[in-house]
């Protein structure tokens, strides 16, 4: 990879990590966790989310594992890491990779649209070879050709490019499109218990949560709650509770400055030493490393893990 392209990786990371986070367009709202462009991407460990993580090579070669299955890697390859999904990346020279996390806000977006992207969690194709010729390859590079110049590029055509490199997603990994372009009125919207308890944790996470806490919340046994989440997410009540811990603690140290261990706090840990394991275990590196080098290095440098998940997924 030329010089010119790794300085576009690098405005891409923190331009779109600072201004495309929240994607707004008619009838869909997304919120993006974070946006990656890695020169050279190794490994990281096996691991789950309660989001989408769509990825794209753009060079090189590697190994995708997803449920006990491996996927080979080459330039053009595209993949989807589904909510819920064991997956892990292994490559031993290092692949020049894009890739985007995000989640649907279905309180802001149409019914259609809600259920397609739930059609693509449980029904995408997780790995396509061969997309270079495909809209979402394209844009892409379009993003990437959008920085490199040093000179800034029209915020409003980034958003607009970003949403739809997002949306594109839908009809290259087999979403179910045809609901967009039918009227859905009187459809459930969700489930509205669900959302409610999403929010809960949401707006309490620096708390001790459990299982009975919530519940109780919502007026609904511990029982009822357990099945929600299997039903909505196939996760633990416990894993996605840790999984979101993770995950705002993720995104506080790209944008805040605080201490690692005020961080820990807010996103509920009971002590920092805590903290350190689990993120550590989720995302493959420590929380002080992956705030200094995300977005330079990659995930995990250039080490290389177990390809197997860990024997227990309790969390």
């Amino acid at each position: 990879m030329d010089l010119q392209t790794v300085s576009a990786f690098k405005r891409a990371n923190t331009i779109l990590n600072r201004t495309a986070m929240q994607l707004t367009g008619p009838g869909l709202q997304l919120k993006v966790l974070y946006w990656g462009f890695m020169p050279e991407h190794y490994d990281n460990t096996p691991h789950r989310h309660s989001f989408f993580e769509a990825c794209y090579v753009m060079e090189g070669q590697g190994i995708y594992m997803e449920e006990g299955r491996e996927y080979e890697l080459l330039t053009g390859t595209a993949f989807l890491s589904r909510p819920g999904k064991w997956h892990q990346i292994c490559s031993e020279h290092g692949m020049a990779l894009c890739y985007t996390a995000f989640e649907v806000i279905e309180e802001g977006s149409t019914s259609s649209y809600v259920q397609a992207f739930r059609h693509l969690a449980e029904e995408g194709v997780p790995v396509l070879q061969d997309t270079m010729v495909r809209p979402t390859a394209h844009l892409w590079s379009t993003i990437i050709s959008m920085f490199t110049e040093p000179s800034s590029f029209p915020a409003l055509a980034v958003h607009h490019t970003a949403l739809t490199l997002l949306i594109s997603l839908l009809p290259l990994h087999g979403g179910d499109t045809d609901t967009l372009s039918v009227t859905t009125e009187g459809k459930e919207d969700g489930n509205p218990l669900f959302r409610q308890a999403k929010l809960f944790i949401d707006d309490n996470i620096s708390e001790n949560l459990s299982l009975q806490l919530v519940a109780h919340h919502l007026h609904i046994s511990s029982r009822h709650l357990t099945r929600l989440f299997a039903q909505e997410l196939n996760q633990t009540f416990v894993h996605y509770i840790q999984e979101r811990r993770v995950q705002l603690a993720a995104e506080m140290l790209l944008r805040e400055e605080l201490a690692i261990k005020d961080i820990a706090s807010r996103c509920g840990f009971e002590s920092v030493h805590y903290f350190t394991r689990v993120f550590t275990r989720k995302l493959g590196v420590a929380p002080a490393r992956f705030r200094r080098v995300q977005f330079t290095e990659g995930r995990s440098g250039s080490q290389h893990f177990p390809t197997s998940p860990p024997k227990s997924t309790s969390t």
